[in-house]
């Protein structure tokens, strides 16, 4: 199950060609909103407190650049992102940090680029976060570092292929993990077709003239947030908690005016969890949720577009 949890990490930005097409980094700046419907947990006990009680969650995000620069050949830049995650229950539940209701993160993200030979490049990503309820006071226990470090190298008369690998390293909650990650960016020759294949998220579109793209897009959406000193309803003590989701749907971006962009997309969540944790990254509660619809609305200035 770790090593599940940590491909979730491996390659959020693993690919970055010189245009940067991942969507935290083109979309320099913007807000967010996913709007999920109503679900509940499955296959539970009558004893279990979310035992028969719907609930609904809602995302917010808001992110901005961190000022870019260059030394030489190499170029460092990145994000600032902060998500909450804010859940609605059809029934009062026990006030209790093992129990939903609002989770916090705080994520910059900060990637240096170095191009060596005609078509490669070296890259680092750092990934330090924090994710929590924030019902108790910040700790170090409420940070999740993370570093990916690979090379790149585009294909093709035009360079439109590129397909990056490197490990991944991330270290949280007293444990180390190195996995590998593989990428690809891709461009058809016409500038009508693009594509963004990387775990974890598929982003496939056809540009419809300048100013308008539609296609297909799907993510696994997860936050990984601190729960240590506190046991679940069994009495079991908890280390850390995941919500996670898979979004898939259809997705329309339009340009409004300049670089901004309003981006709409629908489809269906699955593979909803809540899991609990412990010391030993064993799983001690494991929640899954029905499948619930989704929109989900982003306002973004795109740099260079």
């Amino acid at each position: 199950m770790k090593k599940v949890l940590s491909l979730v990490l491996l390659t959020l930005f693993i690919c970055l060609p010189n245009k940067f097409y991942s969507q935290l980094i083109t979309d320099g700046a913007g807000v967010g909103i996913t709007v999920n419907g109503k679900s509940s947990f499955k296959n539970l006990s009558a004893v279990d407190p979310y035992y028969g009680n719907k609930f609904n969650y809602t995302t917010y995000d808001f992110w901005l650049p961190i000022p870019s620069f260059k030394l030489g050949k190499t170029r460092i830049l990145g994000i600032i992102n902060y998500r909450i995650l804010d859940f609605t229950f059809d029934r009062n539940i026990e006030i209790s940090p093992n129990y939903i209701t609002k989770i916090q993160e705080i994520k910059p993200t900060l990637v240096v680029r170095h191009p060596f030979g005609e078509r490669w490049a070296a890259f680092g990503v750092f990934i330090p976060t924090i994710a929590s309820d924030f019902k108790n006071s910040f700790s170090m226990n409420d940070m999740v570092f993370d570093g990916i470090f690979g090379v790149s190298r585009k294909f093709g008369e035009k360079s439109n292929l590129e397909i990056g690998i490197g490990p991944h390293v991330m270290y949280a909650f007293g444990k180390f993990l190195i996995t590998p990650a593989l990428s690809l960016d891709y461009k058809s020759n016409n500038g009508k077709w693009f594509a963004q294949i990387y775990w974890p998220r598929v982003n496939i579109f056809r540009n419809l003239g300048n100013n308008t793209q539609v296609g297909l897009a799907g993510s696994i959406d997860w936050t990984l947030h601190n729960l240590q000193n506190y046991k679940n309803y069994q009495g079991e003590e908890i280390d850390y908690a995941q919500f996670s989701a898979i979004h898939g749907g259809l997705q329309i971006n339009q340009r409004l005016f300049d670089g901004f962009w309003l981006q709409l997309q629908g489809g269906l969540g699955f593979a909803n969890k809540y899991t609990l944790f412990n010391a030993q990254n064993d799983t001690i509660s494991n929640y899954k949720a029905k499948e619930m619809p989704y929109v989900k609305m982003m306002l973004s200035y795109r740099f260079g577009k």
